[in-house]
């Protein structure tokens, strides 16, 4: 089982991606009353943040004033669960993350314990993106019921030792040791992928990976060059120089694990004898040279699900490559992921504005929207579009979010 821990300043948009997310379930709420908005639970924690201003801003003010916290247990583990079960493990977690002392490590008392379960919290049940692989979502209030700080220093080791603790006790497989296995699985993947590939190429090696079931994004400098990549299996992640051996899966290396695996593909061209002198055969000291196999040129095909309506969207290599590098997650955001930014980009592109308009709604959009001119200028570079089109739907998700800072 995984967990992840942090403090947030974005209590009110966490709280409601948290329980109103497509397929969310609430499995528990703490300190607050059930069947109330998302929106009522956030008013009733600040009003307690409120009830305490004093206190709280006795030494600074508490700018990140709520707590975020993912547990994920694998799939096997929860075969055939109900909400009962699921309450269960969010009760025996909290008490769990509430006893690990840190304040050795942190060399601060009030890192000794936390007191999650005398502070208002809600507990909702999520579904990934293709609806298999469940896991918990624990947003809390920064301050308990009595309006002392729960503890947040070290706050994601806090959540890793309460899920290995509970891991332990319920004979499952500890994170670390599944984490290898699905390292040595991916790696498996990767190197049956390149040895498939007639030729090595970014946007063929990402879509057969993908092909394999998983998710795989890769990262871009701004001259458009791969510089990193990560792959997902479920809800880890796990970066280029994770996986392989001796990092030949990374960016500057994987080029020549592809060679090492294709030898076929590369003959060696010796160089003419030159004429003898003296009985003496003279030979270029020239290395030989490899005849590389030549690249087509790409086009980069997408299958956008918008509404239920498929868009089929094809981008030159070029052009996707910018779309890619271009595109960035906004700061504030609500249901939005990269991948949604990026096929909001790329519908624009398409011209295809009625749909991109919709997919940012569907992610909860809060930004602007093109106006009724928007479009390619005449004399407009192609990149130049692209960048364009990245700028809009980098605007189009982002939001306006009321931030807290007592």
């Amino acid at each position: 089982m995984v967990a992840k821990g942090a403090v947030i300043t974005h209590g009110s948009n966490a709280v409601r991606y948290s329980s109103e997310k497509d397929k969310a379930e609430i499995v528990k709420v703490n300190h607050l009353p059930e069947n109330i908005s998302s929106s009522s639970m956030w008013a009733r924690m600040v009003a307690l943040q409120m009830k305490y201003k004093e206190k709280l801003n006795k030494h600074h003010p508490l700018k990140n004033n709520s707590i975020r916290i993912e547990l994920s247990p694998a799939k096997e583990e929860t075969v055939g669960w109900t909400i009962k079960d699921w309450q269960e493990l969010a009760d025996e977690f909290v008490r769990e993350f509430d006893s690990v002392d840190l304040s050795g490590k942190t060399r601060r008392d009030s890192a000794k314990r936390t007191n999650l379960q005398n502070t208002q919290y809600i507990v909702s049940l999520h579904h990934d993106s293709k609806g298999q692989i469940l896991h918990l979502h624990i947003n809390a209030n920064r301050i308990d019921m009595e309006g002392n700080v729960n503890d947040a220093h070290y706050i994601n080791d806090r959540a890793m030792i309460a899920a290995n603790t509970i891991t332990k006790r319920r004979g499952w497989v500890l994170a670390e040791t599944k984490r290898q296995r699905n390292i040595e699985q991916i790696t498996k993947t990767c190197i049956s992928v390149l040895k498939n590939m007639e030729s090595f190429n970014w946007n063929i090696y990402q879509a057969k990976v993908k092909a394999e079931g998983y998710t795989i994004t890769l990262k871009r400098d701004k001259h458009g060059k791969v510089c990193g990549y990560y792959i997902m299996k479920g809800n880890s992640r796990y970066k280029s120089s994770d996986i392989g051996h001796s990092r030949n899966l990374t960016p500057s290396r994987i080029e020549k694990t592809w060679e090492k695996l294709h030898p076929e593909k590369f003959s060696h061209v010796e160089h003419a004898a030159k004429p003898e002198k003296d009985g003496k055969d003279y030979r270029s000291s020239k290395p030989a040279s490899l005849n590389y196999p030549k690249e087509k040129p790409v086009m980069f095909h997408h299958d956008i699900e918008v509404g239920g309506r498929h868009y089929s969207v094809d981008i030159p290599e070029e052009i996707d490559n910018v779309l890619r590098n271009e595109v960035k997650m906004p700061e504030n955001f609500l249901w939005s992921t990269i991948e949604d930014v990026q096929h909001t980009a790329m519908l624009l592109f398409a011209g295809y504005i009625n749909a991109a308009i919709d997919l940012a709604d569907s992610c909860g959009r809060g930004g602007g929207s093109p106006s009724s001119d928007w479009g390619k200028d005449d004399n407009e570079d192609e990149k130049e579009w692209a960048r364009r089109c990245a700028q809009m739907a980098h605007n189009m998700h982002n939001r306006p979010i009321r931030r807290y800072h007592r």
